[in-house]
């Protein structure tokens, strides 16, 4: 099962500093927790506040439950350490399944 993920924050040095230091982050803590990452983008011009990102849950797993999980976790914690989370204003979430190449 795979998911983009639209993160919106509050302006493009806040979502340059998410993607760059904490995204990094992400790629080695939410393994831990059944969640791969597949790829994440930074938006350009008029969307460079938004950050981008599809991940994969294992099949038949509660997407919501390991979420949780994760964001409870030490290890999101000290991925966030020195962000302040008031800085993401929206998450979009939408799941995708096939793609054409």
């Amino acid at each position: 099962m795979k998911q983009l993920r639209i993160y919106t924050l509050k302006s493009k040095i806040a979502a340059l500093e998410y993607f760059q230091h904490h995204w990094m982050k992400h790629l080695s803590s939410l393994p831990k927790f059944g969640i791969a990452v597949n790829d994440v983008y930074l938006g350009a011009e008029e969307n460079a506040d938004k950050v981008m990102a599809i991940v994969s849950y294992p099949a038949e797993s509660d997407a919501k439950a390991l979420d949780r999980k994760y964001m409870q976790s030490d290890e999101f914690k000290a991925d966030m350490t020195g962000f302040d989370l008031s800085n993401i204003i929206r998450v979009e979430e939408f799941w995708i399944s096939e793609r054409l190449f």
